[in-house]
C-alpha cells in the first residue's frame, strides 16, 4: 500500500510540473515583464535572457516526460527494463545540456552566483542519471540470470 501511494504521488507531481512548465513558458514574456517592473531592471539582453529560459526549458521538459515514462515502469512492475535505461540515459544528456546552457548562461547573461548553482546541480542531477542507467543496466542483467536459472 506505501509503495503504491508513493509512485502514485511521484506521479501527481511530475503530471503537476509539466503542467507548471508549459504554463510557464507560455507566460513567460507575461512574468519577465511583471518581473523587470518590481526589480526595476530593464535591461538591454532581456529578449536573450527570455531565449535563454526557453532553450533551458526544453531539456527540462524532455528530462520530466523521461521521468513519467520511469514511473510508469514501475507502475507495471518492471522497473529493470530497456525502457528505463534508455529514459535514465535521456535524462543525463537532458541534464548536461542544461549544465552547458547555464554555464554557457553564467559566463555571458547572468553573471551571478544562482545560475552557476543550477548549472552544478544540472551536472549533479546528469552524473546521478548516468550513474542510475549503469545500476538498472546491470540489475536487468542479474534479473535475466535469474529467470534463466529458476
Amino acid at each position: 500500500m506505501k509503495r503504491s501511494l508513493w509512485i502514485g504521488l511521484m506521479d501527481i507531481l511530475v503530471i503537476f510540473f509539466i503542467a507548471a512548465l508549459v504554463t510557464a513558458m507560455i507566460l513567460l514574456p507575461f512574468i519577465f515583464n511583471k518581473y523587470t517592473g518590481f526589480a526595476g531592471s530593464q535591461t538591454f539582453n532581456s529578449l536573450w535572457i527570455k531565449v535563454f529560459l526557453y532553450f533551458t526549458a526544453a531539456p527540462f521538459m524532455a528530462l520530466l516526460i523521461m521521468t513519467k515514462k520511469i514511473i510508469n515502469n514501475i507502475k507495471r512492475k518492471d522497473p529493470f527494463c530497456h525502457s528505463s535505461i534508455t529514459a535514465l540515459n535521456i535524462i543525463s544528456i537532458c541534464a548536461f545540456t542544461d549544465f552547458v546552457l547555464y554555464a554557457i548562461g553564467t559566463a555571458i547573461i547572468f553573471k551571478n552566483l544562482l545560475s552557476l548553482t543550477l548549472a552544478i546541480a544540472a551536472f549533479m542531477v546528469g552524473l546521478t542519471s548516468l550513474v542510475l542507467s549503469q545500476l538498472v543496466k546491470e540489475a536487468m542483467k542479474i534479473k535475466q540470470e535469474n529467470d534463466l536459472t529458476i
